[in-house]
């Protein structure tokens, strides 16, 4: 692992979920994220409006980072998902987790960078890269406490 934030929230794990599986809403409460945009799944298959499984893609614009496509590898409903970025000589993968914990949820978020430019992605923009996945994690506190119950 070469970033990763840990946390923990007053909300239900349904509501922390709701913030962050709503990947289109994420420049509303993170700062860290400037547009997401859903593109075409990776095999091209139909998927029902606003549903988000393996293989959807995103387009996803960050202060600093610029625009990469991010493609869903995991998605376990209400728990957990995983997605990938590919760079010639990079691959980021970042994980996204809601666990029930007590009256509340813990929350971790991780990013590992693999390839042969990893050790240059993790010296030019590691420190970042963890500020920015602390900045998430404070913001998707917030903004699950913030949301009113369904």
């Amino acid at each position: 692992m070469d970033v990763r934030s840990d946390g923990r929230s007053t909300a239900a794990p349904q509501k922390v979920w709701s913030v962050l599986s709503a990947i289109e809403g994420w420049p509303a409460w993170t700062p860290t994220v400037t547009s997401v945009t859903r593109e075409t799944a990776e095999d091209d298959s139909p998927r029902t409006p606003g549903s988000i499984g393996v293989g959807s893609r995103f387009s996803v614009t960050q202060p600093r980072l610029g625009r990469a496509t991010w493609v869903v590898t995991e998605w376990e409903e209400g728990r957990s998902f995983t997605w990938v970025s590919r760079r010639p000589g990079i691959r980021t993968t970042a994980t996204h987790q809601v666990h029930p914990q007590d009256a509340g949820t813990r929350i971790e978020l991780a990013i590992t960078w693999d390839g042969p430019g990893a050790w240059l992605v993790r010296a030019l923009f590691g420190r970042m890269t963890q500020r920015y996945t602390d900045i998430e994690l404070k913001s998707l506190v917030a903004a699950a406490k913030a949301k009113p119950s369904a």
